[in-house]
């Protein structure tokens, strides 16, 4: 494996992944997101990252723009629930140019007034226009009520009152407590000198005061129904469970259970619902894995008239699924996993994410092939052991946006899966 990685004095991990490409991607991933944030604070993490490219004590927002896209260059970030990520993708000799702007945004940031001020109202446009998207807003209600009360289940994006609030000392403040060395991976993947961008690194990201004020909270898990009334021609649904952290054993079982269920054309749910009764054109299931807790359910949308059946169709396919895996059915979704994965090595982009995000979640590296193994290893029987964990004291969430979806309310959701 050509993965090396070093933790510096100050607690900064760097690490480089030898790849024989023209490229470079390096990416600096803070082990901090919107699951960080008090309610007040609800979207903060989210303005910063915005706020990172309108300007430094160097570059205005033009200059940092134009240098990394004067080579050809492309520059992004995103903020997750727990992780915020910066990175840039050049040509192998433009390299450090991309460390010096990542390093600048990261250190040397201004947050001119005028700048929030403009960045604001993006963001609450952003805001609405999530609201526009039936089907990314029923997932955000889902969460919400699943971890109810909780960062977690808050929205990334916050909220319109949250946003409108925020100066430019609590985009410091937030800062100041999460971007900090200790909290944060350096990581390339590409054709370089390893000890030269373990030295450009440590260099260019020296002297950060900050430090990490580690305010992690166990997630609660709460069942319950959001229902929420539109005059749509498509209801939106979105039905899970409590899942399974991202650190924990059985989370490769439980991927290939989504899969068997509703990963792609052949898997029970689309050919049960979608070919065989045509109660809908989109389903599918999903996971998602944090570090206390995780998320698994499903996903379609349907016509309003169809959402009963659809509901209880899709539902008797998780109830049977248990003692009904088929080998076939086992050895499509490892294959799915093994070449998704490997096809994502291929990627310097993703591989640099991959690596950085086994640093934050687990404090080493996952070697590719541990994970290729583990993968082999998943069996019938380690997928029924999920489905007995997980459906066993199952406490289910319900989410839905449609013509009268409120009056679902009736429904008992504890007792959907029995």
């Amino acid at each position: 494996m050509d993965v090396e990685f070093k933790i510096l004095d100050s607690g900064l991990t760097l690490l480089h992944d030898q790849m024989n490409v023209d490229s470079t991607s390096v990416g600096v991933y803070i082990g901090s997101g919107s699951s960080q944030e008090t309610e007040d604070e609800c979207g903060i993490a989210h303005m910063l990252e915005h706020m990172a490219f309108k300007g430094t004590e160097n570059r205005n927002a033009e200059k940092i723009a134009r240098e990394i896209e004067d080579v050809g260059g492309d520059i992004n970030a995103y903020t997750s629930k727990e992780v915020t990520a910066y990175y840039i993708k050049v040509l192998k000799e433009d390299t450090n140019l991309g460390i010096d702007i990542l390093s600048d945004i990261i250190k040397n940031s201004t947050f001119p007034r005028e700048e929030i001020e403009r960045e604001r109202g993006v963001i609450i446009s952003e805001i609405g226009q999530s609201y526009d998207a039936p089907d990314d807003k029923v997932f955000e209600n889902f969460t919400s009520t699943a971890f109810k009360n909780q960062s977690i289940g808050r929205p990334i994006l916050g909220t319109r009152e949250t946003v409108s609030n925020f100066q430019q000392c609590d985009l410091k403040s937030f800062l100041k407590a999460n971007y900090a060395p200790q909290n944060m991976v350096v990581a390339s993947s590409g054709n370089l000198d390893r000890d030269w961008f373990f030295r450009s690194v440590e260099e260019k990201f020296s002297n950060i005061k900050n430090s990490f004020k580690c305010t992690k909270k166990l997630s609660r898990w709460n069942s319950g129904f959001c229902g929420e009334d539109r005059d749509l021609e498509q209801t939106q649904l979105v039905f899970g469970i409590e899942g399974l952290k991202n650190t924990d054993f059985d989370r490769y079982s439980l991927r290939a259970l989504a899969i068997i269920l509703g990963g792609g054309m052949s898997s029970r749910l689309f050919q049960e619902i979608r070919e065989k009764r045509g109660l809908c054109y989109s389903i599918f299931s999903f996971t998602q894995m944090q570090n206390s807790s995780g998320v698994f359910g499903f996903y379609a949308g349907t016509s309003p008239n169809d959402l009963n059946e659809l509901l209880e169709a899709s539902l008797n396919e998780w109830k049977n699924i248990k003692n009904s895996i088929s080998n076939d059915e086992l050895t499509r979704a490892k294959a799915q996993m093994r070449s998704g994965f490997i096809m994502g090595q291929e990627s310097n982009g993703a591989r640099a994410e991959y690596h950085a995000k086994s640093m934050i979640n687990f404090g080493k590296l996952i070697e590719i092939n541990e994970v290729i193994k583990k993968i082999e290893n998943i069996s019938i029987t380690s997928i029924c052991d999920v489905v007995e964990k997980l459906f066993a004291s199952a406490n289910p969430v319900l989410s839905v946006i449609g013509r009268d979806a409120s009056s679902l309310k009736k429904l008992n959701v504890n007792n959907l899966l029995n």
